[in-house]
């Protein structure tokens, strides 16, 4: 059975910002989320794992370089890139509700319809279809432990793909530094074990 540990990178300053931060918004780490993941480290023993994956946006690496503290190679991978949200990265998010209420859930959290403004921005399916194909892949490598630093979306698509949910409203976002923990059998199934925990890491 493979182990992945889905881990939210730690906030940003698009993060407190409230700004669409997705894949051309390519922030370090602010002080805050620094100390997220130093906290977060204290509570997983990197000894235990058998590989590192990471997006490879700054954010997303600076949090597996905490984590990881030396012990493993970083694998980066474009299938963890955060989703790319086209013309819309980095613009504030209350700017956008007021024009596009229409592309956004109650929880603030952008529709799949929101393409139809955002220009060069990617459809949710396609996010979707890189995790899946990402999570098969390490299903593959059998009784591996695997720590894994990705984003917000990409957090929500793991869910996504491995419930089968057809609604990605019903699934919220992690607060930065949130673990996510599945398994994958050697058949293929894919399982939640938890989600979205920034404490009790096991």
């Amino acid at each position: 059975m493979v182990e992945l540990y889905i881990v939210r990178h730690g906030e940003t300053d698009t993060n407190s910002e409230v700004r669409i931060n997705g894949m051309s918004t390519n922030m370090p780490l602010n002080a805050k989320g620094i100390k997220q993941i130093e906290t977060l480290a204290k509570n997983i023993n990197i000894n235990q794992f058998d590989e590192v994956y990471s997006s490879p946006m700054k954010r997303a690496i600076q949090t597996a370089e905490i984590l990881n503290n030396g012990v493993h190679e970083i694998k980066q991978d474009d299938r963890l890139f955060e989703a790319d949200y086209g013309s819309w990265d980095g613009i504030k998010e209350e700017e956008l509700i007021v024009k596009y209420p229409d592309a956004f859930d109650e929880n603030g959290f952008l529709l799949p319809t929101y393409t139809k403004y955002a220009k060069n921005a990617e459809e949710y399916s396609h996010v979707y279809q890189r995790i899946e194909n990402f999570m098969d892949e390490m299903g593959q490598k059998g009784d591996e432990k695997i720590l894994v630093v990705c984003h917000g979306f990409v957090s929500r698509a793991f869910m996504k793909v491995t419930t089968g949910a057809t609604n990605i409203s019903n699934i919220i976002q992690p607060k930065n530094g949130g673990v996510s923990k599945y398994l994958i059998s050697k058949t293929g199934n894919k399982y939640v074990k938890y989600y979205a925990r920034i404490e009790n890491i096991d």
